[in-house]
């Protein structure tokens, strides 16, 4: 009986989680061209114009095919100070190169959906919308 409580707790628990998790979807992708210019285009590693990703809200972490800030297993790490006022931040720091990933959604904009850029460790910049699922 034990077991049956926990697992139906466990199960009414998941979606909870998920109803704050952002599901964002990308307008522009820029490259870092060697000339310090962004360039429109896809980069070494980039997601298509018009795909989607999910952010977990609490971790951080990005769930999508071709968007990515965990790799090796590296974990960002969240900075939300007053979301009402600042921007959601999830920054991940690669060691021993220290390339980094940084996601910042402005949460504070009065409307549905929240502009996004990321930039990955590769110099890919990645803008778009998100809202909060």
């Amino acid at each position: 009986m034990k077991y049956i409580i926990a697992l139906s707790l466990l199960f009414t628990a998941l979606p909870t989680y998920a109803i704050n998790d952002f599901k964002c979807t990308v307008k522009e992708v820029y490259e870092l061209k060697k000339s310090g210019s962004l360039t429109p285009g896809p980069g070494f590693v980039t997601p298509d114009i018009g795909s989607t990703f999910t952010v977990n809200r609490q971790s951080g972490q990005i769930t999508a095919k071709k968007i990515t800030n965990t790799m090796s297993g590296v974990m960002p790490k969240v900075y939300v100070a007053n979301p009402k006022e600042n921007s959601y931040t999830a920054i991940t720091i690669y060691k021993p190169n220290y390339t980094v990933d940084l996601l910042q959604i402005n949460e504070y904009v009065k409307a549905p959906k929240k502009p996004f850029i990321y930039k990955g460790a590769f110099g890919e910049v990645v803008t778009g919308l998100c809202s909060i699922q």
